[in-house]
């Protein structure tokens, strides 16, 4: 029987887990209904993925540059700011008249964010030991992707006992909640030292170090690959999914079931990989990943009912979560350690090309070719993303090596 033994990395960043629990259940209430309520404000599919992309699209231009002001300036009190924007939304979106004025309202949660996931993942690799990355990040991935599989039930559950402004409410409560764990419990290393090889190295001073190790260029990208897989598929849900569902007879609460096992399968993975991850053959599990994934995606235009479709997005958030902490990982083992805000921006630009690309493709593909074609069109990409990562290059140990100078 597998057993899983706490470490005492995990405990120390147990606020950390927590409070992104918290935060991404707050957002993911309104998944099931917030399509639906775009096009209620008579919005077009077109029109609907760019409401959704533009949330991604003000995080591929701002994640790098916060990420590397939190190099300089600590990050807990940009998380702060970040959360902080996730409490203010909500009331928002429940005043907004007109599908146009969504736009702005998710561009400043775009900010929001981009000051939040690639500040905490950055905290989160400083503080784990070098040999525990994987696991880390597999806790990170959890906490996560277990509140995204909760959230739309919730959210569909108050929708249908309160009404639309319900899951709104509920959301902003949990922002101020995130807001509160991170001031209180979080806390940030007077002066962030992270272990390379025998050295450590300090964040301030010093001629700046080259961002990725020589000859980890490919594996960089094909690691950027595999969640931008990642966030083609959440923009295709967030977008897509529950108009998919209305074409195989599924009811509001039967979608929330399909974000519940989704994302479910998603954490419980993440655990038990990111330590499968830390012992090696990270490639392998990276490739695995992409390959039940792609299949998976592929079957669900053959779906007929409730089951199937059950067991098909929990093959695809199975191979979601075989995948990511070894990606995660080997990031941080082949890039320089005193550039880490900076390098998950990267990281998380690359997720965020995918939430901005893949509901623009959702909708553009579904005016033209239908739910059909537009699944087409993303199995495409899945299977180009999978023989991408053949170029994935592992390096001798997991201890991030000192890099060449700039």
């Amino acid at each position: 029987m597998w057993r899983y033994k706490i470490q005492d990395d995990e405990k120390a960043l147990a606020p950390l887990y927590f409070s992104v629990f918290v935060a991404v259940l707050g957002f993911s209430l309104v998944a099931p209904i917030f399509p639906l309520y775009i096009i209620d404000l008579g919005a077009s599919y077109t029109l609907l993925g760019i409401i959704v992309s533009v949330y991604g699209a003000v995080q591929l231009v701002t994640q790098i540059p916060i990420g590397r002001l939190s190099d300089r300036i600590g990050r807990k009190g940009l998380i702060l700011l970040g959360l902080v924007s996730f409490t203010i939304m909500p009331p928002l979106y429940i005043y907004a008249t007109s599908a146009y004025l969504l736009i702005p309202i998710r561009m400043i949660g775009g900010l929001g964010a981009s000051a939040v996931w690639p500040l905490a993942m950055a905290l989160i690799v400083e503080q784990a030991d070098s040999r525990s990355r994987g696991a880390a990040m597999g806790w990170y991935n959890a906490s996560f992707y277990s509140a995204l599989a909760l959230g739309p039930l919730i959210g569909g559950m108050l929708y249908d006992l309160f009404g639309l402004e319900a899951p709104f409410y509920f959301w902003a409560l949990m922002g101020l909640a995130s807001v509160l764990i991170v001031l209180i419990k979080v806390k940030e290393p007077k002066e962030r030292e992270v272990s390379s090889g025998n050295a450590l190295i300090g964040l301030k001073g010093g001629p700046k170090e080259a961002l990725i190790q020589p000859g980890y260029v490919t594996t960089f990208m094909a690691c950027c690959g595999v969640v931008l897989w990642m966030g083609i598929v959440g923009g295709f849900n967030f977008t897509m999914l529950p108009s998919y569902a209305s074409t195989i007879g599924l009811s509001t609460m039967e979608v929330g079931l399909l974000y519940l096992v989704y994302g479910g399968t998603m954490a419980v993975s993440n655990v038990y990989f990111g330590r499968q991850a830390d012992r090696g053959k990270r490639k392998r599990l990276i490739i695995i990943s992409c390959l039940l994934g792609t299949i998976s995606f592929a079957l669900l235009i053959f779906a007929g009912g409730l089951l199937q479709a059950l067991i098909l997005l929990a093959a695809l958030g199975l191979g979601m979560g075989v995948g990511n902490p070894a990606a995660a990982a080997l990031i941080a083992d082949t890039t320089c350690a005193d550039r880490r805000g900076e390098i998950f921006g990267i990281f998380n630009t690359a997720r965020m090309t995918g939430v901005v690309i893949g509901p623009l493709i959702a909708g553009l593909t579904a005016d033209m070719y239908g739910i059909t074609g537009c699944m087409f069109a993303f199995t495409a990409i899945a299977i180009l993303i999978t023989l991408n990562t053949m170029l994935v290059r592992e390096p001798a140990t997991n201890d991030s090596a000192v890099c060449s100078r700039a």
